[in-house]
């Protein structure tokens, strides 16, 4: 550190009476100045990195953006779908319905379709049926057949039939002509689903005597 002294310059004019001298100049007096350059450098690095962050939120912002609109894209995508997704489940309902009602009438005629069937099955060789008639729930089949031995058989393949119930052989007569023909009359309960099964009641048990009454019987007994 160097230093002027003035001092005794300044304090012989003063005693001339001359003008007082300058005042003694510090070097140390530099050292205090303020930092400048540090200062502007922190302003320069706060003001790059707000420049950072916010070039940072724009391109989110440009990102966000890009994306709301390619969900708003496929929002319209899902929309025409669920506009066809409905339409598609009113179709189907109506088709369900219209299936349910195919069902109900096919059920319904399904019934004399199959008990034809069951009577053809059962008609045994040598006789046919002259009528059919439905008085619910009873059935009455009327016939010719060329032998009693043929109306049996029909009797005892209608009885067989888990579908056929309260089976009856009604008159059997023969017809007079150059053939020997017999007419029947057999009538019966169609069951669609097969007979119901018998309903079995409990055995009834009979009352125990009670102990007294046994040991007076055994007592009698001897």
């Amino acid at each position: 550190m160097i230093r002027i002294n003035l001092l005794t310059e300044g304090r012989g004019a003063k005693k001339a009476g001359g003008l007082p001298g300058p005042r003694p100049v510090s070097a140390a007096g530099a050292e205090g100045a303020p930092p400048w350059p540090l200062y502007i450098a922190i302003l320069a690095l706060f003001v790059l990195g707000a420049a950072g962050y916010g070039g940072w939120l724009l391109m989110k912002n440009h990102t966000l953006s890009v994306t709301i609109a390619e969900q708003q894209v496929e929002l319209k995508k899902y929309e025409g779908a669920r506009e066809k997704v409905s339409e598609l489940e009113k179709k189907k309902a109506e088709y369900t319905s219209k299936l349910d009602q195919i069902k109900q009438l096919k059920d319904q005629q399904s019934v004399p379709v199959k008990l034809m069937n069951r009577l053809v099955e059962v008609l045994p060789e040598g006789a046919w049926y002259t009528s059919v008639k439905q008085t619910s729930p009873t059935i009455t089949i009327e016939g010719k057949a060329k032998s009693i031995k043929t109306v049996s058989t029909l009797y005892d393949n209608l009885v067989a039939i888990n579908e056929f119930g309260d089976v009856q052989l009604g008159d059997v007569t023969q017809v007079s002509g150059p053939e020997e023909v017999y007419t029947y009359k057999v009538s019966f309960k169609y069951y669609p689903g097969g007979k119901p099964a018998p309903v079995v009641a409990a055995p009834v048990q009979a009352p125990k005597a009670p102990p007294k009454a046994k040991k007076a019987a055994a007592d009698s007994m001897e």
